[in-house]
Formats: structure tokens, C-alpha cells, sequence
């Protein structure tokens, strides 16, 4: 009895863990506490729930039924700290409701990823636990559902708002509207299902990466649904290349660049001609069909590459005066921060002039942002997390690709902790790795 007991809660959480990950980037939610801005809102998203269940879920079966105790990792030490650190903020915050909800975010993002690295060691080889193959199709499916609508955005030049998918409208008429404008008139870029463009598109650059590896490594088709997989890995990466263009984020393109760059030079130095042969004649493919859909929308191109528009010099302009109040909050409380949430409620509160809510943004960059809210030992401590987790022996073939990836993003943007989805996102690829 105790047995099948022990299998059906394993398989409970390895199946409530795909159904997570396919739910994960449609951001359905209940508003608590609202807000001018998306950084200052308290929401409970629909994935919270179905995260917060597996967790559960887990941490009975591994009190239920305990394995040997493993000595702690330095990998391990480095998470306690930023745990530590982002909590030792908490105090330091002026609004601390908020700073506990993004505490208690960062705290499900640790827990996820402890689930993805070392939960495998609670199970015995009857139970192997999650399966990280499956955890990346469940991923990429539910993706593909995004890149699609992504893609009829774009060529639509309308985004439906949908309350049950947590899809806003977005009209590129109306000002706010993140577009790209040329000659031609404002253009809507895509959003997916997604708060901005730039989610969007990191997301897809992630997944991009992924597609990548996944196609130069098949090797041998042998059955009917290897056919299938192949193919649908194939049609996957195409449409999400091209909802990746659409989304026209120049963070996301950089990222995918030198993801698959770095990606080439891990399969060269692996010496699998077949794999790279296969990655190569991919990589072809992908910039033939980035230049067919380039073509057409060439003046777009420009624009955002050359940046020498109105709203480009605006964009420009606005994260160079971003880094720089970045610099001044974090030198004044290089210590303690402003409180883990509440950057910008400290420049709001700093500001000598009123300005409107949507005028406030957080610095374009993870370590700057992640210093200036919670201090100097947490970036420390988080700098040091990433160097170990890379260096670490026990990785997938893929995760120097993927960290570059990732850590292209986190150079230029702020969504992956600024915002509830990118916090769990980020813990989750990193789990991955």
C-alpha cells in the first residue's frame, strides 16, 4: 500500500509539474492590489496556484518518504544568501507589502529551482521524478500558442484583450502602445500573450536556443512519432523565428545571436560532425527565412537597428538616464537597498518634480536593479550563485548557449526581476541548465 502510495504522489507531481509549465506563460490572475504600474500591482497568477500545490505536493512525498541526507553544496550557500539578502531589505522597504510579495515571489523561484536540480534525489529509481524533456516540450507547446498569436498581432495590427488568458488590448494608436514608427506610420509589435514586446521576445530567444540544440542533436528517426517530434520541433522554430522578428526587440535578437554563437562553438568543440553539420545547415535555413520576412519590412528594420527616430532616440535616451539613477539609488543605500520591490517607489519618493507613473521604469539591467533594491551582498551572492551553477560539472550540453542567453537579457533588460512572471522564468531555465 505504502508503495502505490508512493508512485501515484510521485506521478502526481511529475504530471502537475507539465500541466505548470504549458499554464505558465498565459498570465491569467486575480488583481489584489492595484496599481498605476505593473511593478507596484499585488496579483495572484493562475500558475501561482498550480506552482504552489506541486510544491506541496513534493515536500510531503519527501517527508513522507526521506532519502539519505546529502552534504550542502556551495551552490546551495550562495542561494541562502540572496534568500537572506532580498529579505534582509524587506526591513529597509517603504512599502513592505509589496516587498513581500516579490520576497515570497523570489522565494518560489529558489523552491522551483531546488525542484529541478536536486529533487531528483528525493526519488529511488522507481520514481525518477520529473523528466526535463518533457518539461521543455510542455514548454515549448504552450510557446508555440503564443509565437502564433504573436504573429497574427503583428500582421493584424491588433491585439484582442482576452480576461480568461490575461491578454490586455493593445491598440498602436493609442500612446503607451509599445510600436515601432517609420515612415510607413506606427506599427504594433508583437506581444504574444505577454506585458511587452521585450517578454515576448526573450522568452522566444530562450526557446529558440532550445529548438536548436534539440534539432542538430536528432540523430536517428526510427519510429512514426520521431517523424512527428521532428517535425513539429521544425515548425516550432520557424514560427517562433519569426514571431522572435515581429516582437522587434533588439535585447531579444542580441540574445538569440549570441546564444546560437555560443551554441556552434560547444558542438564544434564536442567534434559530432553529424550534430554540427546538422546545427550549421539549420542556422542556414533560419537566415534565409529571416531575410525573406526582413524584405518586406526593411524600413522597420532600420529603424529599430539604426535607431535614429523619434521614439528610438527617446528609447535610447531613457535607459542611459536609467542606468544613472540606478547609480545614484544604489550609492546612497549600497548596503540595504531600497527594499526588494519598491525601486520604484524610492525614485518616485526621490524626484524632485511629480511625473506620471508610466514615467518611472526600472534600470534596463538585472544586477544594477537587484543592487539598488536589495543591496551589494546580494548581487554578490547572486553573481556568485550564476559562476558556480555554470562552472558546475553537472550540466546539460546546452547551458553555457543558454546562460549566455539568459545573461545577454539580464544586461539589458529588467523584466526577469522585475516582474512576477520573470522571476519564476528565470529560476525556471535555470533549473534547466
Amino acid at each position: 500500500m505504502q508503495k502505490k502510495f508512493k508512485k501515484y504522489l510521485a506521478r502526481l507531481i511529475e504530471y502537475s509539474f507539465y500541466v505548470f509549465v504549458f499554464s505558465f506563460l498565459w498570465q491569467t490572475k486575480l488583481i489584489l492590489r492595484p496599481a498605476s504600474s505593473n511593478f507596484n500591482e499585488i496579483s495572484l497568477y493562475f500558475s501561482h496556484f498550480l506552482l504552489l500545490l506541486i510544491l506541496i505536493e513534493f515536500f510531503v512525498y519527501k517527508l513522507r518518504f526521506r532519502g539519505e541526507e546529502e552534504p550542502v553544496s556551495p551552490l546551495w550557500l550562495t542561494l541562502a544568501g540572496l534568500e537572506l539578502g532580498i529579505l534582509f531589505s524587506f526591513f529597509f522597504a517603504s512599502d513592505q507589502w509589496l516587498s513581500f510579495y516579490f520576497y515570497v515571489l523570489f522565494l518560489s523561484g529558489i523552491a522551483l529551482f531546488y525542484l529541478l536540480r536536486e529533487g531528483h534525489a528525493a526519488y529511488d529509481c522507481d520514481d525518477p521524478g520529473v523528466d526535463k524533456v518533457k518539461i521543455i516540450y510542455s514548454f515549448l507547446a504552450s510557446l508555440f500558442l503564443q509565437a502564433t498569436l504573436g504573429i497574427y498581432q503583428f500582421l493584424t495590427q491588433h491585439a484582442p484583450a482576452n480576461k480568461y488568458l490575461g491578454l490586455a488590448l493593445h491598440d498602436p494608436n493609442t500612446l503607451g502602445t509599445s510600436v515601432v514608427e517609420a515612415v510607413s506610420g506606427r506599427w504594433l509589435r508583437a506581444y504574444g500573450g505577454f506585458d511587452h514586446p521585450n517578454i515576448f521576445g526573450g522568452v522566444l530567444a530562450v526557446a529558440l536556443v532550445i529548438s536548436a540544440y534539440l534539432l542538430a542533436s536528432r540523430k536517428v528517426i526510427r519510429r512514426k512519432s520521431d517523424v512527428v517530434e521532428s517535425l513539429s520541433l521544425f515548425i516550432f522554430h520557424f514560427v517562433a523565428l519569426f514571431a522572435l522578428f515581429f516582437s522587434f526587440s533588439r535585447a531579444a535578437w542580441l540574445a538569440t545571436i549570441v546564444g546560437w554563437l555560443v551554441l556552434c562553438v560547444v558542438l564544434a568543440l564536442k567534434r559530432d560532425a553529424w550534430i554540427f553539420g546538422r546545427f550549421l545547415v539549420l542556422m542556414f535555413f533560419s537566415a534565409v527565412m529571416v531575410l525573406i520576412v526582413v524584405i518586406p519590412y526593411q524600413d522597420l528594420c532600420r529603424v529599430r537597428i539604426e535607431a535614429t527616430s523619434r521614439l528610438e532616440n527617446k528609447s535610447v535616451t531613457e535607459r542611459l538616464s536609467y542606468v544613472q539613477e540606478a547609480k545614484e539609488l544604489w550609492s546612497q543605500n549600497w548596503v540595504t537597498g531600497v527594499g526588494v520591490g519598491n525601486y520604484l517607489l524610492a525614485l518616485e519618493k526621490k524626484a524632485s518634480v511629480k511625473k506620471a507613473a508610466w514615467d518611472y521604469q526600472p534600470v534596463h539591467n538585472v544586477f544594477l536593479l537587484l543592487g539598488a533594491e536589495s543591496g551589494i551582498f546580494t548581487v554578490l551572492f547572486f553573481v556568485s550563485f550564476l559562476f558556480i551553477l555554470i562552472t558546475k560539472n553537472r550540466r546539460e550540453v546546452f547551458a553555457p548557449a543558454l546562460f549566455a542567453t539568459i545573461l545577454v537579457l539580464m544586461l539589458f533588460d529588467h523584466w526577469l526581476i522585475s516582474l512576477p512572471f520573470g522571476i519564476i522564468f528565470l529560476f525556471l531555465i535555470l533549473g534547466l541548465l
